[in-house]
């Protein structure tokens, strides 16, 4: 497994597993075959293409875009707009998702800044493009 830190000074592209406890200002593509442990964070731009998975625990301020075939999870602040949400979306009950907390009964609450997922809590899917995404009941 790959890891890299520190800030990645170009548009980063995941072909492999990779963990990323830097930052990607320029944003990342992941590719089919390629995982994305982010424990950082990402600005511009964050594609995950078929095949690709990321697990955001760090933060994402970036246009999103999951294709189908692509999974992103969430355990961590996706602040970022989803721009295309063919894939799966999953996000921890703890987590933070576009200035709201996922509580653990799987619905959205006002932020809470000690909330932190839990490995072994709840997960849910979440629907929806922009920046009003929803819980899939």
């Amino acid at each position: 497994m790959k890891k890299l830190t520190g800030v990645v000074g170009q548009a980063l592209t995941v072909d492999e597993p990779v963990v990323l406890t830097g930052t990607a200002p320029h944003g990342i593509v992941v590719c089919d075959g390629g995982s994305l442990d982010l424990r950082g964070g990402v600005d511009d731009k964050l594609t995950i293409e078929p095949g690709g998975y990321v697990l955001l625990s760090g933060t994402c301020q970036a246009q999103v875009s999951i294709h189908a075939g692509g999974l992103l999870e969430v355990a961590g602040v996706l602040s970022g707009t989803i721009s295309r949400n063919d894939g799966e979306l999953w996000a921890m009950a703890g987590s933070c998702v576009q200035g709201r907390t996922l509580s653990a009964a799987g619905y959205f609450v006002d932020r809470d800044i000690d909330a932190t997922p839990q490995e072994d809590g709840p997960r849910f899917r979440l629907t929806g493009t922009g920046e009003q995404l929803s819980v899939v009941s």
